[in-house]
């Protein structure tokens, strides 16, 4: 199995058991949306040993190939609510989130697990600095810094469990966060390049999502970004 599905599905259970929910012993309609990187594995595989000492091309797809990452959770898990893999390159946990929202809002599900996993083995090989490319001079990650050259990679996997607030605190749960409002969008082509991103495009996003969220631009006190400052 790709280490990404099995870190996944690990924390994909450490996330139920903390807020308390046992997927077999519940009435809960439960959910998941899953993203994960590249499944550098499978190809890896393929190269270190023959044909013959791999299962068949079928097997190894399900336990290998993104499409599968979120319905293995529903199957292991028995979870009966929608499963989706989703797949937006950086912003695809965070997306995933914000369709995760919008399916409780919308009485899909009770309950939703939402997140994402990377975990590249090629990780420790490190990479070799090319001019106009997205890596960094050295080695360092600086947004919003004068000193910033671009990102590096990273190996993770993070999972939320998301209910509406009412059923939470019905619940009696362990509250870590509320979501007020969210909103994505898309920079067209109205940018540098393809992997550039838009001042306006990053403007607009923002401006909608405290909008949807009910909050002034000077309430916020923290800031999250991307590692290009995004």
């Amino acid at each position: 199995m790709d280490p990404q599905q099995r870190h996944f599905l690990m924390s994909c259970v450490h996330a139920l058991e903390n807020a308390g929910i046992l997927p077999l012993n519940t009435d809960q309609n439960i959910g998941v949306i899953a993203s994960c990187g590249e499944t550098t594995y499978y190809h890896a595989a393929l190269r270190s040993k023959p044909p013959t000492a791999l299962p068949d091309k079928f097997q190894m797809a399900l336990h290998h190939e993104k499409d599968f990452l979120a319905t293995k959770v529903a199957f292991q898990l028995d979870l009966k609510g929608p499963a989706i893999t989703l797949q937006a390159a950086c912003g695809s946990s965070l997306i995933g989130i914000h369709t995760a929202a919008g399916m409780l809002r919308n009485g899909e599900c009770d309950v939703m697990l939402a997140g994402g996993v990377l975990v590249d083995p090629d990780m420790s090989e490190g990479y070799k600095y090319q001019s106009q490319h997205i890596f960094s001079k050295d080695g360092n990650c600086s947004p919003f810094s004068k000193d910033a050259s671009g990102t590096i990679g990273a190996s993770g996997v993070g999972v939320v469990v998301l209910k509406s607030l009412d059923r939470a605190r019905a619940d009696g749960d362990r509250i870590y966060a509320v979501i007020e409002g969210s909103a994505i969008n898309n920079d067209g082509r109205s940018k540098m390049s393809y992997t550039s991103p838009s001042v306006s495009g990053q403007e607009s996003v923002i401006r909608q999502a405290l909008t949807n969220a009910g909050v002034r631009g000077d309430q916020v006190g923290y800031v999250e970004a991307h590692g290009t400052g995004t």
